[in-house]
């Protein structure tokens, strides 16, 4: 019993691809305009711009067959370390009469913006290098391992608004996409399906120019013979409106663990001797928070995986212990440092009333879409108080309350009670 690799307290993830398609946006203008990428003199094809990312690149993946009307459409959202292959994460509830049913929706799934599978993110190879010429870059700009200069830490800061306004971009104008029926998303996914619900399930506020960028109801269509909302239904899982000093507090915990190793070197670090042991030790804490003090109680107690080893001290060989490692070990064959540090850094920017009111409330008043919020009764990483303020928060919002001993990574475990409240959801709302 026990070792570090039992599949019952794994990651929840399959196989983790690049598969896709790809969706280019050039001149892409994110929300924070900040100072990056600096060089001065060297190369200007290499200079990186500032606040912007030229061309912004989304991977993404499409199931079933969009409908004459071009409204059949689910769009569904991955947590922090996913990718857009929903069958590797969410299998269960994709296909032919399932929740995301294949026969009937048309559905969307987008790799995140700054992500490492396959979209832009830090390890993608800097604009303007085509590999020919001389080599005039310095050697303080970050390699991948065949040499070419890629992003790394000079990679900008993105938000969670940056990722979803790039796919609402994709959906409109490469896709053609009339109307969204509905968004859904757990953890990292339900932040980007809450930004959804501001950007395209609200009605814009008397007085504010339409059309803002980043603004409450920027995406809206023509339906029915009127203006509506691009999105007409969301199911947030497992967030809140906004990163709490909590989740931030979690969050840091894992960069300082990278910061800590000395292979770091300030983010620009040898590609063939990458700060590893930070990785790991930063996917070990995610790991805890993800799951329960009873879940790990009834999975490890204080068993050993070597009963004739010592029973505690350094050398204890704790079954606990063992999974942990195990966790962190694999993780490397799926992350890099930079990336992960990024996207933890991402999640941290969810704020949905930054630059747009005054408190959670007024914001996602405007959101008169249907929505579903769905909480775990034993997270605790993202307390159900959290799900209980945007369900009241908006008004045609309902909670609905998954049970589970797993803590947060319910969303990705109760996938029968998951599977539940969408269908009911979508059977429910137009």
């Amino acid at each position: 019993m026990g070792t570090g690799k039992d599949a019952s307290m794994d990651d929840e993830y399959g196989a983790m691809t690049t598969s896709g398609k790809l969706y280019a946006r050039p001149d892409f203008h994110l929300e924070h305009y900040g100072t990056f990428g600096n060089y001065g003199s060297i190369n200007t094809s290499l200079t990186l711009p500032r606040g912007l990312l030229d061309p912004a690149v989304l991977n993404y993946n499409t199931y079933g067959t969009l409908n004459a009307e071009r409204d059949n459409v689910l769009v569904i959202c991955h947590a922090l370390t996913g990718n857009a292959s929903l069958e590797a994460w969410w299998g269960d509830l994709l296909g032919s009469g399932r929740a995301f049913d294949t026969d009937q929706y048309f559905i969307v799934c987008c790799n995140i913006l700054g992500s490492c599978y396959g979209s832009v993110g830090p390890s993608s190879v800097r604009p303007g290098y085509d590999g020919t010429g001389p080599d005039e870059i310095p050697d303080s700009v970050p390699r991948d391992a065949e040499g070419r200069p890629i992003y790394g830490i000079d990679f900008p800061d993105v938000s969670v608004r940056d990722t979803v306004r790039l796919q609402l971009l994709l959906l409109k104008e490469e896709l053609g996409i009339e109307s969204i029926k509905c968004v859904i998303g757990g953890s990292f996914g339900g932040m980007q399906a809450v930004e959804y619900c501001a950007m395209a399930g609200a009605t814009r506020p008397p007085g504010s120019k339409g059309g803002t960028p980043f603004g409450i109801g920027e995406f809206v269509t023509r339906r029915n013979g009127r203006i509506e909302p691009f999105v007409r239904g969301a199911i947030p899982i497992a967030c809140g409106a906004r990163h709490t000093a909590w989740q931030i507090a979690i969050s840091e915990t894992q960069r300082q663990a990278i910061y800590a190793d000395p292979r770091w070197r300030g983010g620009r670090y040898d590609p063939a001797d990458p700060p590893d042991a930070g990785l790991s030790v930063a996917r070990q804490v995610a790991m805890v928070s993800y799951r329960t003090p009873l879940g790990y109680h009834k999975k490890f107690g204080r068993a050993l995986t070597d009963e004739s080893g010592p029973s505690y001290g350094s050398r204890a060989p704790w079954q606990v212990k063992s999974y942990l490692e195990y966790q962190g070990h694999k993780f490397l064959d799926r992350f890099d440092p930079v990336t992960y540090l990024k996207l933890t850094e991402q999640m941290d920017s969810h704020d949905v009333v930054r630059g747009r009111g005054e408190s959670v409330q007024q914001v996602l008043g405007h959101v008169q879409i249907p929505v579903c919020v769905l909480g775990i009764d034993s997270d605790v990483l993202y307390p159900l108080r959290e799900q209980e303020e945007l369900a009241d928060a908006m008004p045609n919002a309902e909670l609905k309350i998954i049970h589970s001993d797993a803590g947060h990574d319910g969303f990705l475990l109760e996938q029968d009670q998951v599977a539940a409240h969408i269908k009911s959801f979508l059977y429910s709302h137009d």
